[in-house]
């Protein structure tokens, strides 16, 4: 198996940083626009986005990552089947990405709970990141009108008495009960359920949960000083949100909040697997059962001998061209027959060890 190779990955990063500046510097009119108090968390997501483009690059090189990768584009491009391969990757998005199905099937708790963190966290981020990049910016019109501009380019005026304008203006503290409510009902799986406790971290599977509930709790926090107590202790929690925000963005590309860049990736590799069922399927050559397609095969064989790993057989045939049914029937066989095989060993008495 060949070492990783960090340029790329180094080089696509920095690319990806400059891009997010150039884009911040064009979208805020030259800054025109840009919010000094929110310069912390601009570079803070520069950051973030290097690094995240960076740790993607080094994940596609695995040997079976870049196989889907390669594949599913592949397959997707296949211009007989454009308008099926468009159709099957909308469901996909529909069922797996929007929906969380597959979270479904393992019980309405914890689909509830991941529905509640990823839509909470995923609207957060379409509001923030636009806000403090300078993309979007109020300006207040009359007495009680504001025109929110995008890029610089006025949109219509929004009556800040109207149901509109009081959703446009506490989506965060919306989207932060949505948040918290899912991290609670997570911790508290985690803290009950036998399965979750015996291989769970708690960098990995806490560590998250408390990033989120930090930030969302201060951002609410933020909106109860300015509301309730008269701006009581803001720039206080103005500082311990933005430093919550900034130590999860750099989390965010090392940590398991990495999945939310990965899950799209599945769009391919289901793409991949329909496909496959419509190609040639690969045979036993024990049984002669179809059990898989023979790209998958082939591929497979590729990515075992990537890994350094060589599973041919003294028949010609390597263990990948066998049934799963098979593989396990071959495998109790050679157990069965091991005892025969071991050179015999004698043991003498106590007797003949005291000698």
């Amino acid at each position: 198996m060949g070492s990783v190779n960090y340029r790329r990955p180094t080089y696509l990063g920095i690319l990806a940083s400059a891009l997010l500046t150039a884009l911040v510097i064009i979208g805020s009119r030259n800054l025109e626009h840009f919010d000094s108090a929110l310069f912390g968390y601009t570079i803070a997501s520069i950051v973030a986005l290097g690094a995240i483009v960076f740790r993607y690059a080094v994940w596609l090189q695995r040997p079976a990552t870049r196989i889907y990768w390669m594949r599913g584009w592949q397959l997707f491009r296949d211009r007989k089947k454009l308008f099926k391969n468009t159709a099957n990757a909308a469901e996909t998005i529909g069922k797996n990405l929007v929906a969380q199905n597959f979270i479904f099937k393992r019980g309405f708790t914890r689909w509830f709970t991941h529905f509640l963190i990823m839509w909470g966290c995923l609207l957060a981020a379409a509001i923030t990141f636009p806000l403090s990049f300078g993309w979007v910016h109020f300006r207040l019109e009359g007495d009680l009108g504001y025109r929110a501009y995008l890029f610089g380019f006025p949109l219509q005026v929004m009556d800040g008495r109207s149901l509109i304008a009081w959703l446009t203006f506490h989506a965060l503290d919306i989207t932060a009960i949505m948040v918290i409510a899912g991290c609670a009902l997570a911790i508290h799986r985690r803290l009950t359920d036998r399965g979750a406790i015996a291989y769970q971290t708690f960098l990995l599977d806490f560590t998250p949960h408390m990033l989120l509930l930090a930030i969302s709790v201060s951002g609410l926090m933020l909106t109860a000083s300015s509301l309730w107590f008269a701006g009581y202790m803001y720039s206080f929690i103005a500082l311990l949100h933005q430093a919550t925000v900034i130590m999860t963005l750099f989390y965010l590309p090392f940590g398991k909040l990495f999945h939310i860049v990965q899950r799209p990736a599945s769009i391919g590799v289901e793409l991949y697997q329909k496909r496959s069922q419509e190609m040639q399927q690969a045979v036993c050559p024990r049984c002669g059962t179809m059990f898989v397609g023979q790209m998958w095969i082939d591929d497979l064989k590729k990515v075992v001998d990537e890994l350094g790993f060589d599973y041919r057989m003294k028949n010609g045939h390597t263990l990948q061209d066998y049934c799963p049914r098979c593989k396990r029937v071959m495998r109790g066989l050679a157990y069965a027959g091991l005892p025969d095989r071991l050179e015999p060993v004698f043991y003498g008495t106590r007797a003949d060890d005291e000698k």
